[in-house]
């Protein structure tokens, strides 16, 4: 016996297919979560750009710590400030480090240029250790430092916060 659609809802029976108020309560219901989770997935996400530009620096500046005590010669890197800026050195092997919409700012004349002498040292104009921080312009996400000594040419890095002392909070 054949039964058709139109006589299996005369009778009463389940089709098992999905009302129409079952789809909106659904689709009503996954655009709230997305309403709640977007912000957050964005957020994340600048902060990760943030994160990864410092990463970028700080490999840099270790790469040009490394190739001057390897080749036992003094390397440069030049750090600008700025939006959209590229960290430059005589000794990067790996290249330039374009850090993209990620701005860089420190307290140094513009571009800061850091030498590595032969033994690993940073040789800075001052005793004052230099700092530098990133952040995304207008954007609420918390800034990344990173400090390198004089001397010996040590680095950590942190989260960056002007009213503190230090300002770079080191992780």
């Amino acid at each position: 016996m054949i039964h058709c659609e139109g006589a299996a809802r005369q009778q009463g029976q389940d089709t098992g297919g999905f009302t129409l108020p079952e789809v909106i309560a659904v689709v009503v219901i996954l655009g709230v979560l997305a309403a709640l989770g977007v912000p957050s997935l964005l957020s994340l996400w600048d902060q990760y750009k943030v994160d990864q530009a410092l990463a970028q620096v700080h490999g840099a500046l270790r790469e040009t710590q490394a190739i001057a005590i390897s080749k036992g010669k003094s390397c440069t890197i030049s750090i600008p400030k700025g939006i959209h800026q590229t960290l430059v050195g005589s000794c990067l092997v790996t290249g330039d480090r374009n850090l993209g919409e990620v701005e860089i700012d420190h307290l140094r004349p513009s571009p800061w240029v850091v030498t590595f002498n032969y033994k690993g040292q940073n040789r800075s104009p001052s005793n004052d250790p230099g700092t530098l921080w990133l952040s995304l312009p207008n954007d609420t996400v918390q800034p990344r430092c990173l400090t390198l000594s004089v001397g010996i040419g040590l680095m950590r890095t942190g989260n960056y916060d002007p009213l503190a002392t230090p300002q770079c909070q080191t992780d």
